[in-house]
Order: C-alpha cells, then structure tokens, then sequence
C-alpha cells in the first residue's frame, strides 16, 4: 500500500518548503499533526518519511509532491533579497497569508515573462535616494496622463489610479491580508514589476500604498511596506520608506497646487485646535485621497508639527483598524464573482492573460489556473473587463 513506501527527503527542502508557507515550526507542526521536535529533526537530519506525510506536507505548504524528490533547495528567488532588510531582526520572515501572497505576485510575474516574450520596456526613469522626490512625483503624475479635472470626475479614485498605472507596464493585484501589519508589497528585481495591495485596507490608504510601491519600483529596490510603521524596518531601509513617502505625497498631492489651496491659507493662519475638520475633508475630497496624506502633506509645507501630525495620525489609524474589522461584511449586496477576480488579478494582467487566450497561445484550463478561478466564470470576466 502506498503508506507503506518511504522516501529520503532532503533536510533542506524540508525547511525550505516549510519557508514557502509562511509558517512557523510550531504552527507547521500542528497543521502537519507531527510533534515539533520530530519535525524540527525531520529538517536537521535525512530521514525516510511515509509518502502519505510528504503528500501531507505538499497540501499543507502548498508546494507540488515532485518537489521533496529533488536533492536540494532550488535557487529561484521567490522572495527578494530586498524584503529581508525589512524584518532583518525577525526568525519568521513572513504569515502564511503573506507568504501565499508574494508567490503569487510571483506566479503572476512569471506568467506575464512567458506571455510577453520581448524585453519589457518602461518609459519611466530610474530614480536615487538623493533625487528630489517631490519633482520625481511630479514627472511621475506627468506620465500618467491624468488630468485634475479628470481626476475629479473618478467615481472610484482608486480604480482611475490604478489603470493609469497598469498603463505604464506595472500590475497590480490585490489580496486580502486582515490579520497582518501590512499595506502592500512590490516586486523590483525582475521585470514586469508588480505591485500587491491589501484589499482589507480602506481604498483610500490603498492609493497611497500603490504610489508608495511606485516609489520602491524607481528606486529598484523591492519591499514589504507599512508607510506609517517604521519600526521593524533597519535603519538604511527607513530612509527609502520616507523618500517614498514623500514621493507618493507629490503625486497624489501636487505641492504647488496645494499651497495655493484658499482651505491652506486659511488652516495656515489659525491655531490648530481651531482647524475645522470639515476643511481637512474639503482638501481630501479635491485630491480624492484620504485625510492622512493631507494631514502629512501639511506637515511636508512646514504647516503642521510632527507631534501634531502624530496625533492626529494615530485617530485615523483607529478608523482604519474598524473598517478592516468590518471588511466586506456590512455590504448590502455579495460582489460577483467575474469583479472578484479582475480586482485580485488586476485588469492588466487579466487582459493579457485572456487576449493570450483569444489568440490560442493558451488554453481555456490554463486561463483558469493563471487567474485562479473555474473556467465557467471567465465568460464573465471577459465580458467585464
């Protein structure tokens, strides 16, 4: 019987597999059902294991069974050499959940290589950490081809951002990550980059995490960010978070215009206990972004404190936290499924992986596999995108 065969299995790719999880020993060891310190031998020292654990492992890590027959770890690069530097003072470098996501990010950019076959070409330019990030906002916003007045007209900001970007050559997806102190990621080593947002933050908090990611692309230094959160990042890698910061800010916020806001002057010239919050909400709702970028723009033109800015900072933070409590829940009405997977997957890459499709370099099972849903809903999708 086939529980009866065992097989040798690396040690190595045993904690590798285990790596590309996202779990820690102990939470493997209890979805595995194998005592910790059995486990932890199993990845120290070679030895013969039932084929029904390692068909276990492979269900568990999500890793494909040929995987535990190879002689040792493979040295492709799931995770950046980048994002180390994040949680460099960390022994788990990432949850499950975050982990399953950067490989999907990974897959993706994968399947885009394949798809595309040409070089991938940008018609932005690299940027330095000694660049000046609000002109590198300002050429950025030129690129994009996007007018204020088109811009007020966005019903859903977030989505106008986003195709302005993809137009560029970047994806996104998007993936829910509720439990995790995370806002999004990016991949820059390779090209097509990618960026990963987490769809259980507020919209507008997303818009600025995609232009925070957008500044980690020119810098070309890939990174699992937290804008507001410093402090499980080393102290080089703070300094390319603040230049991003800044940068998503010029974009979203163009200085110039900013400052010649009537609502700037006004706020500018009285104490800031007697700020009306309604002015604050005028301003977001004339940049469609949130009131924290312009709470931290304020502070960029020297009109509001850092401690202010703190302060105020940590009330939104916990408005934040309660909307990714609720998530979709409060929602009058379920989301179809064919809107579900355009926002995952995002619309450049479900268009490319469908247009594949229609010119038969792939087929319909595979389109299911790449964009991670049935074959029956990809009528819909295609009709929706």
């Amino acid at each position: 019987m086939p529980r009866s065969i065992k097989i040798q299995v690396e040690p190595s790719i045993l904690k590798y597999a285990r790596y590309l999880s996202g779990y820690s020993i102990k939470d493997a060891s209890k979805k595995l059902k194998i005592e910790e310190k059995k486990l932890r031998k199993f990845e120290e020292e070679k030895s013969p294991l039932h084929l029904g654990k390692i068909r276990k492992m492979s269900e568990v890590y999500k890793v494909p069974l040929v995987y535990f027959l190879l002689q040792k770890a493979p040295q492709d690069r799931v995770v950046p050499q980048d994002f180390r530097i994040v949680y460099a003072s960390e022994t788990e470098v990432f949850s499950h959940d975050v982990m399953m996501a950067v490989r999907k990010a990974r897959y993706a950019q994968s399947i885009v290589q394949d798809l595309q076959g040409d070089e991938i070409k940008h018609a932005f330019k690299s940027l330095a950490l000694n660049d000046d990030p609000e002109k590198a906002g300002s050429d950025f916003l030129s690129l994009l081809s996007v007018s204020a007045e088109e811009r007020k007209k966005w019903s859903f900001a977030l989505r106008g951002w986003k195709d302005a970007v993809e137009r560029l050559g970047i994806f996104i997806l998007q993936q829910s990550l509720p439990k995790d102190d995370i806002s999004a990621f990016c991949l820059a080593d390779e090209k097509p980059y990618v960026v990963m947002l987490n769809s259980a933050e507020h919209p507008n908090r997303r818009i600025f995490s995609l232009f925070h990611e957008i500044g980690h692309i020119l810098l070309h230094r890939s990174g699992v960010c937290t804008p507001d959160n410093f402090s499980r990042n080393s102290y080089d890698y703070i300094k390319i978070e603040k230049f991003c910061n800044k940068f998503a800010a010029s974009v979203l916020v163009p200085i110039s215009d900013f400052k010649s806001e009537d609502i700037v002057g006004h706020i500018s010239k009285i104490a800031f206990e007697n700020w009306d919050s309604k002015d604050i909400k005028s301003l977001a709702g004339i940049y469609r972004v949130s009131q924290e970028v312009i709470y931290r723009r304020l502070v960029q033109i020297g009109v509001l404190d850092e401690k202010k800015y703190e302060q105020k900072r940590g009330e939104l933070i916990k408005g934040f936290e309660e909307y990714k409590k609720r998530g979709k829940k409060d929602g009058p009405t379920p989301i179809p499924q064919y809107r579900k997977i355009i926002s995952k997957n995002g619309r450049a890459f479900t268009s490319l992986v469908l247009g594949s499709m229609n010119e038969s370099r792939i087929t319909l099972m595979d389109v299911s596999s790449f964009l991670g849903t049935s074959s029956k809903h990809i009528s819909s999708i295609e009709a929706n995108i």
